[in-house]
Parts: structure tokens; C-alpha cells; sequence
């Protein structure tokens, strides 16, 4: 006998599986994107990460547990645990890693689960239940449904699932939970340039970061699938594997083994056959296949998380991912030599050209080769699909392309919302020539006419809503001087006129106001939302996050990629920290495609972004003056002067001299924030750009300006109470300065606090333990329960947190005596503590961590000279050994091994990058630095020995070898034969 979906029924208890409650180690690409909402004290007391199959959930999870910073209980769901008891079983297993006041007893119930986790919980806790989707119609649903229902207080709870649990949407409803879905999941386009680059070390060009993203539609399974089938691979095969990449091989067996082959065959076969419709309806399946039972296989499937729900007014309709409908197009298109394809594709052309959905009618008239029916889509709907330039352009024959009007029109404006508008205004006049009408043809001339005006503004005056946009680019003053007029396009060129003229705070109610216009474009009001979103990251709006991902949705909804990668230039803009190299690459893609507009912005937006990193500027002064030339080029002079003001600030925090006084001027006339950012850089006093920054309705983001540069001209300035976190809320204005901690752990551990050092002899030996622990891992977060566990392990909790607390209040103490008011550095976060702030710490460790960070990004793209600089830097600061004193410390020595072997490992990339280029005596005293640290590294000691002949000292050489060989006696390892020497290391 078998239960629902083939599950065997046991007759005798299942056992709890360590597998089943094993947290898995976080691994792949953490986006921050995703986890910054999900995480930190704002986070929602439940989450649910709803998605079909190899979207990334059990990846997203596993970071959302390791960035949560509490303690976490997890349990992998599957069909076995149909029963209650089995399932409460094995959630009681993975309870016993939080925090209990008393061992729990057994649960029997879901309500002893839920009164013990309620009651008996010591701290806040995490609990995690993946596959959440495989007890629906089970009995130990039941379980689920009430923990989500009845969340106990001190628990957090975060679901993996391919379908909606039950309760959630109520929660959501609420404002107490938080859905992530497919969509979300996607991988964007700089994110896949992120995960191929600094994840797998493996970078794409910006094409190709494009190509695989829009075949893969982000899918993060197909991605790695990718990955896997290129590793190995020289650079210049990826173009052909590109072409497979979302199909072929490997993604069939991915889907058959873990998605399909788990259907029922009725399902599995219904799929396959309604593959050829883009949206699935239970009417459009049934005309379809002349059936009647469409309506409970589409609930089937989407319980199996292979459909997605979308919103519809005349009842349920589905969507099939992209990856799976091209899986499940290519089953169906090898049966009956295509010839069973084909008449289904027919069948729905049919059906959607009656729905008058011509784009769908368009793609599956193309793919049954019916020509004639593609060109009767076009002369019916083209009007329609020309609004559209999609994927089903790249369908159509040769034939088609150069003769039809419709398809010359979606051409061109292809090319516009590319941001190509060069290439556009060529189109526009091909589709003029074919236009067949003349109501056709003056509707191409007046787009034509709107393209040509944004690229060679006319000279008089002009009433165009894009020609007084384009005037608020060179002249924003003039036009905020002027009453909004009635029309869309006029409101939209004064907010615009007021962000570019530095009246932040009152622009962003203007963009709003654009927004809600009845009579707004898709594109003017994607328009509008990407600029309500700067303003609100400029004022640091604790709704800018939000605003940000409505403008990215809004820019795909129309179809504008141009408007995309603006987009998320702002998102990574808004955490200058960590995403310099993305913005790189959009700045890489935009030049690929000829988007010479969206390259400069996002030049400015880098250069912006900079303003407020810690550290040395990320963006040099050269880049931003390059970025002001361009948009000078372009006829943006107004913009211009943002990007000099941001140079300007750039090279006086690289040390690099004044910038010049003509900048003032040039700024006051554009407008309040350009004026601030140029008073900053050329040092005037603070109430003077002050008042600039407070009238532009900008003053915290200016005053974090202002302390960066201070921090590297050592003028008195007034400091926010704390540095921008790269998502987190701004400095409070007017605060104290915090205090800039010195840590050094590598070696003899020394702690300045404002400049002093710490007598950490006045304190207790395991006080002045817990203060190296801490700053070690400065100014980042320790879970209070990881300290109690490090230092008074085996004690109550309710006494260990005692002894917590005594130790911190000890070494405050401390710290207060160094410098009055230095005990602030050891703050309380959530359920931890953190010594120093993020931008006033000075660590050399995080100095290590940097350099080898940078000199990875420095190889991946081919600049040897920053790499050289890095790779000396990571090891002249890390040959020392990482706290000593404090032996082999639980807390320690991971820290030690991994910064250990970083250093080690830039001291042989180091060696290769000096043998290549001739300097053998370097190349070994790099080597015997490696050696230094770790004299079992077997790739050190053949260099060692090939760089020495190589110099030209045969004795040290043979003296190397016999070290090498004690080395391998000492592991009993067999002496490797000898070998040739080699000029370059081996």
C-alpha cells in the first residue's frame, strides 16, 4: 500500500535523522540585497522563502542563520514525516542547540511545542524548517501550520518552500511577515558578475555576464550548472557552451532527477503538452488538449512548486519558470520528429491570438513555423507587440525582419530602451521609410523627433517635456524657478530640475507627485520612481531600500534595461563598501551596448557612492573627472559639477593636494549639495556648507562627506555619532564624535583608544582575554552565548551571562581610564557586544583581509601592478603571528589558520607575479616568507628551490633541497625525484 505521492507508509516510528537537524554550512555568493531585510533587529518575526525548484532557498537560509547572530535550531523536512510525533520529534532534536532555562521534556503536541518554546526559551532564537512545502497535505502539516500561526514571542521562524505555506499570507497581511519569492531570487545581472568573479574566481566579460543571465533568466541552479561545465575550461569556450546555458544535458538530468521524475506521470505529462502557452489557465488548457481536468493538474503542479500564481481578473492563472518551459518545450519538440510541437504551437497560437495576447500568438506561430500566421499576428497586432520589443523579435525570420513596419518600429525602440539611442535614431528612419500608413509614419516621426531632441537639445525655447528635461540636465535653476504645468512631462522635468539643482528633500515629493498622475507612462513613472528613489538615498529616508526595489521593478515591468542598471547602480551605489566592482560592470555593459548616458551616470553614482566609504576613496579623483567630462560631452554641464565636486573630495582624501578654487563657483551656480560637497573639499567651516547641506535637505549624507575627509586632512570637523552603515539608517546630526580605536593582533597585541594606549594589565587575566576576542573580531558583533561559551564554559547560562556582564563593565572601566569617554567603543548589539564602530576602527587584520581581497579583484581583471601592491601590503602586515600569547585558544585559532593561510597563499602569488617578471631575488624572498609561516607547504619549497637556481646560487639551492627533504622525512612523505629547473616557478 502507498500513501499520497508515492510515499511508503512505515508502520513503526520514524527516526530521527542527524542529517534531517544538521545545519548546513553557508556556501555560495551571501547578496546582501536579500539578506538586509531578513536579518538585524528590524528583520520580520517570520519569513518565508517561497520559490520552485533551484532558486537558491536553502542557499538563502543557510545565511540568513549565520548572519542572524542567534542561536539556530534547523530541520530539513521531507515526506517521511508525515506523522506529527516524527516531525515533532525531530523538531524537539534541533531545539536542544538554543538556549533553554530547563532541558525540555519530550513534546507530545504542537501546543507543548509551542508553550515550551514560549515559556522556556533563555535569549531569542532562530529556527529554520526547510522543505516546508513537503508536508502540505500531510498530517504533520498541522504542526507547521500552528508554529506559524502562534509564533511564540522570543522565536524567530524563517520557511523554505515551493509553494505558500498555509498562514502566511494572512501574517503578510498583517505586516509580521515577509515573503521572498521567485523574483526575488533572481540573480541580477551584476550579481552573476559578482558570483563568477569573486566567488568561483572565474570572471566573465561583461557580454557574457549579460548572455548567461538572460538565458538562465538568474536561475541559480543553472548558473552553477554552468560553472560546473566551465571550470576546467579555457576562456574561449565559453561562447559555445553560453549558447546551452538554461538547456541542455546538464540542466535536463538537474530537472528530471529533482523536479519532474517526482511528478505524478499525469502531471509530468500534462506539462509537457501546455508548454506551448505562456500563461496556463484551466479554459486555455482544456480548449488546448480537449480535456476537462486542466483545473486539478494546474493545482497539482503548482502544489509541486513547478507553477507560479499570477494575478489575473478572470480567474487563476499560472506561469511556468522560464528554464523549466524551455525543458519541458524541448521534451515535447523530440516527439513524432517535431510534427506533435508543432500542431500544439499552432493550437495556441490560435487560442492566444483570439485573447488577443499577439506576443504569445507571435512566439508560438514562430515556433510552429507557420509563417503566414506570424505575419497575419503582426498586421493585427503589431501595434500591439511594437509596444513590446521582447525575446519574440530574435523568432522571427530574415524575411520578416527586413520587410515588416511593426518590426522595424520594435527595433528601434529596442535599441532606445537599450539606451543605444545613437543606433535608434538610424532605426527610426528605416521605420519611417516602411511605416505603410501615414498616421504610421507620423507616429515614427514624432518618437523619431523625441530621440533626436534628447541627443541634440534645440537652442531656442522649447515647451517638449524632453527638451525641458534635457534643459534641467544644464540649467536646473532656471526651470525650479518655473510653475509645474498641467501636463505629466512638465512635472517631470521640474523634479528632475529640482535633483539635479540640489533641492533634494522638495524633488522627491515632486517625483512622487509625478507618480500619481492618472495620465502617467509606464516609462515616465519608472522614470519618476527611479528618482524618488536617489532623493530618498540621498536624505538617508528609511524607505530608500523599498523605493529603490519598486524603481528596479518598474524599469523591468516596461522593459527598459537602460533604466534597469540604473537601477541597481543606485542599490550598489547606496553601500559604496562592497559594491564598487559591480558597478564596474554595469558601467562595462553600458558601453558594450552603446548606452553612453548610463555610463556616466553610473560613473557618478560610483563617484557619489565614494564620497562616504570608509577607507581610502574607491573612486580615484581621475575616474570621477573622466565621468565629468563625459556628461559635459553629453550636454550635461549641471551633472558635470556633481561629478567634479565628488572629484574634488576624492583627491583631497587621497592626500593629492587642493582642488581648484574655479569649482566654487561652478558649483554655487548649480545648486546647494554640489556647493556643500565643493566647500568640504576645499576645507571651509563647517557652518558654511552647513547651511548648503540643511537647505538641499541633505545634511546627514554631507556630514558623512565631511567626517571622510576629515578623517584623512585631519581638520577639526563636526563627526556624526557613527558611520553609515552600507544599508543602515544615517549618523544622527549635530552627535559626539566616536572614538577612533587602533587595533594591532598581529603579534604583540596593542589597543589605542583616541589615540592612547590601553593598560589591559589592570584587568583580569580572563577580562583581558575577553577584550582580545572581542577586538579581534572589531568592530563586528560576538554573540554574547559564543563569549559565555569561550570563557566560562560548563556554567549555568543565568551565571555565565552574569559573568558577562562583570567582565564587560571591567574592561569599560578600562577603557574609560585611557580616555574619558572611550568605554562608548564597547557597545551592545542585539544579543552581543562589538568593540569600536565600523570606519573609526583601524585593524590590521581587517588591512589583511582587505589587501587579499583586493589583489584577488586586482588579478581577476588582469592588473598585475595593483595586484603587486596588495599581495605586499597583505603579506609585510600578516607575517606576524595573529595573537601569540593566546596559544590554541578556542576563539583564536581559526581566526590564526585563516589568516595564515591567506598570507601563505599571497606569498606564493606573490613569488609568481615577481618570477615572471624577472626579479628572482624577490620571488624568494617572498617564498621564504611563506616558508616563515607554514615550512609544510610543498608548492613553496619547489619554488623555493626553482627560483634559486634561477638567481643564479647553486649552494643555497642544494641547501634548500636538503631542508626540503628533512621536511618530508619529518611527514614520511618520499623525496620527489629531481627535476630541471625552470625559469618561472613550478
Amino acid at each position: 500500500m502507498r500513501a499520497a505521492d508515492d510515499v511508503p507508509v512505515r508502520t513503526g516510528p520514524v527516526p530521527v535523522l542527524r542529517a534531517r537537524v544538521a545545519r548546513p554550512e553557508p556556501t555560495g555568493l551571501r547578496r546582501t540585497r536579500l539578506l538586509t531585510p531578513l536579518v538585524g533587529p528590524t528583520a520580520p518575526p517570520l519569513v518565508a522563502v517561497v520559490a520552485g525548484p533551484g532558486c537558491g532557498k536553502t542557499t538563502l537560509l543557510a545565511h540568513v542563520a549565520d548572519a542572524s547572530g542567534l542561536p539556530v535550531a534547523w530541520v530539513t523536512l521531507d515526506p517521511a514525516l508525515d506523522d506529527p510525533d516524527a516531525l515533532l520529534r525531530h523538531l524537539h532534536a534541533a531545539c536542544r542547540a538554543l538556549p533553554w532555562r530547563a532541558r525540555p521534556d519530550p513534546w507530545l503536541t504542537a501546543d507543548d511545542a509551542l508553550a515550551a518554546l514560549g515559556d522556556g526559551l533563555a535569549a531569542p532564537a532562530l529556527l529554520v524548517l526547510d522543505d516546508a512545502h513537503t508536508t502540505e497535505r500531510r498530517r504533520a502539516a498541522h504542526v507547521v501550520d500552528v508554529l506559524v500561526r502562534h509564533q511564540p514571542a522570543g522565536l524567530r521562524v524563517v520557511l523554505g518552500s515551493r509553494s505558500m505555506p498555509a498562514g502566511v499570507p494572512s501574517r503578510e497581511l498583517a505586516g509580521t511577515a515577509r515573503v521572498v519569492d521567485g523574483e526575488a531570487l533572481r540573480f541580477r545581472t551584476w550579481e552573476v558578475d559578482e558570483l563568477f568573479r569573486a566567488h568561483h574566481a572565474a570572471p566573465l566579460r561583461a557580454a557574457e555576464v549579460a548572455e548567461l543571465t538572460q538565458r538562465t533568466r538568474g536561475w541559480a541552479a543553472g548558473l552553477e550548472l554552468f560553472h560546473l561545465a566551465t571550470r576546467d575550461r579555457p576562456p574561449s569556450s565559453r561562447s559555445r557552451l553560453l549558447e546551452r546555458a538554461g538547456r541542455g544535458p546538464a540542466v535536463a538530468d538537474y530537472l528530471a532527477g529533482h523536479v519532474l521524475d517526482r511528478l505524478p506521470a499525469s502531471v509530468r505529462e500534462f506539462l509537457v503538452r501546455t508548454s506551448v502557452l505562456g500563461r496556463l489557465s484551466a479554459e486555455r488548457c482544456d480548449a488546448l488538449l480537449g480535456t476537462d481536468s486542466a483545473a486539478r493538474l494546474l493545482l497539482a503542479a503548482h502544489r509541486h512548486g513547478l507553477l507560479t500564481a499570477v494575478d489575473a481578473a478572470d480567474g487563476a492563472r499560472y506561469e511556468c519558470h522560464d528554464v523549466v518551459r524551455g525543458y519541458l518545450l524541448d521534451t515535447l519538440s523530440d516527439r513524432g520528429g517535431g510534427a506533435v510541437a508543432r500542431e500544439l504551437h499552432r493550437r495556441a497560437a490560435a487560442l492566444a491570438l483570439a485573447s488577443g495576447e499577439y506576443d504569445d500568438a507571435l512566439r508560438s506561430s514562430c515556433r510552429a513555423q507557420d509563417w503566414d500566421a506570424a505575419r497575419r499576428v503582426l498586421t493585427i497586432g503589431g501595434d500591439d507587440l511594437a509596444g513590446r520589443p521582447g525575446p519574440w523579435l530574435d523568432l522571427l525570420p530574415g524575411p520578416i525582419r527586413d520587410s515588416d513596419p511593426w518590426v522595424a518600429l520594435a527595433l528601434a525602440r529596442r535599441h532606445l530602451v537599450d539606451g543605444d539611442l545613437e543606433t535608434a535614431l538610424a532605426a527610426y528612419t528605416v521605420a519611417e521609410d516602411r511605416a505603410a500608413t501615414g498616421s504610421g509614419r507620423a507616429m515614427v516621426a514624432r518618437e523619431r523627433h523625441m530621440v533626436h531632441t534628447w541627443v541634440e537639445p534645440p537652442m531656442g525655447a522649447s515647451s517638449d517635456w524632453v527638451a525641458l528635461v534635457r534643459r534641467a540636465l544644464a540649467r536646473p535653476r532656471e526651470p525650479l524657478a518655473a510653475a509645474p504645468g498641467d501636463d505629466v512631462g512638465h512635472a517631470l522635468a521640474v523634479a528632475v530640475a529640482g535633483l539635479v539643482g540640489g533641492d533634494v528633500h522638495v524633488a522627491a515629493r515632486r517625483f512622487a507627485a509625478v507618480q500619481a498622475r492618472a495620465a502617467t507612462q509606464p516609462v515616465v513613472e519608472a522614470v519618476a520612481l527611479l528618482g524618488e528613489a536617489a532623493c530618498l538615498t540621498l536624505v538617508h529616508d528609511r524607505g530608500a531600500r523599498d523605493a529603490r526595489e519598486r524603481a528596479h521593478t518598474a524599469a523591468k515591468l516596461v522593459g527598459a534595461p537602460a533604466l534597469e542598471r540604473l537601477a541597481d547602480g543606485l542599490e550598489l551605489a547606496s553601500r559604496p563598501a562592497t559594491g564598487g566592482d559591480g558597478l564596474r560592470h554595469l558601467q562595462e555593459r553600458c558601453v558594450g551596448v552603446g548606452d553612453a548616458w548610463g555610463a556616466a551616470l553610473l560613473g557618478l553614482l560610483a563617484a557619489l557612492g565614494s564620497s562616504t566609504a570608509a577607507g581610502d576613496h574607491p573612486v580615484t579623483a581621475d575616474a570621477a573627472r573622466r565621468t565629468a567630462d563625459d556628461l559635459e560631452a553629453l550636454g550635461a554641464p549641471a551633472l558635470a559639477t556633481w561629478a567634479r565636486a565628488a572629484a574634488a573630495v576624492a583627491q583631497v582624501r587621497r592626500g593629492q593636494g587642493p582642488p581648484p578654487g574655479a569649482l566654487e563657483a561652478d558649483a554655487a551656480r548649480c545648486g546647494p549639495v554640489p556647493h556643500a560637497l565643493a566647500l568640504v573639499a576645499l576645507g571651509a567651516p563647517v557652518d558654511r556648507w552647513g547651511r548648503l547641506a540643511r537647505a538641499g535637505g541633505v545634511p546627514a549624507w554631507v556630514r558623512l562627506v565631511a567626517w571622510r575627509v576629515a578623517d584623512r586632512a585631519a581638520r577639526p570637523v563636526a563627526r556624526p555619532v557613527r558611520a553609515a552603515a552600507p544599508l543602515g539608517a544615517p549618523p544622527a546630526a549635530g552627535a559626539a564624535g566616536p572614538v577612533v580605536l587602533e587595533v594591532r593582533c598581529l603579534g604583540d597585541f596593542r589597543l589605542d583608544a583616541a589615540g592612547r594606549p590601553v593598560a589591559t594589565s589592570a584587568l583580569r587575566p580572563q577580562h583581558a582575554a575577553l577584550l582580545r576576542a572581542l577586538a579581534l573580531a572589531a568592530p563586528a558583533p560576538v554573540h554574547r552565548d559564543r563569549l559565555v561559551e569561550w570563557f566560562w564554559p560548563g556554567r549555568l547560562p543565568e551565571r555565565g551571562q552574569h559573568s558577562l556582564q562583570v567582565a564587560v563593565s571591567d574592561v569599560r572601566r578600562v577603557l574609560d581610564a585611557t580616555s574619558p569617554g572611550a568605554g562608548v567603543v564597547l557597545r551592545r548589539v542585539e544579543q552581543g557586544y562589538a568593540l569600536g564602530v565600523e570606519g573609526c576602527t583601524v585593524h590590521d587584520v581587517r588591512r589583511v583581509e582587505g589587501a587579499l581581497r583586493a589583489a584577488d579583484v586586482a588579478l581577476g581583471r588582469g592588473d598585475e601592478g595593483a595586484a603587486l601592491a596588495a599581495l605586499r601590503d597583505a603579506v609585510e602586515t600578516g607575517s606576524a603571528e595573529l595573537l601569540p600569547q593566546d596559544g590554541p585558544a578556542e576563539w583564536v585559532v581559526g581566526a590564526r589558520e585563516r589568516v595564515r593561510a591567506g598570507v601563505v597563499r599571497a606569498c606564493a602569488t606573490l613569488a609568481d607575479l615577481l618570477a615572471a617578471r624577472g626579479d628572482a631575488s624577490g620571488a624568494v624572498a617572498a617564498v621564504r616568507r611563506g616558508l616563515a609561516l607554514d615550512r609544510f607547504q610543498d608548492d613553496l619549497w619547489r619554488r623555493l628551490v626553482s627560483g634559486l637556481v634561477v638567481d643564479g646560487r647553486p649552494a643555497a639551492a642544494a641547501a634548500a633541497r636538503r631542508e626540503y627533504a628533512a621536511v618530508l622525512r619529518e611527514l614520511g612523505v618520499a623525496a620527489p625525484t629531481p627535476t630541471p629547473p625552470t625559469l618561472a616557478p613550478t
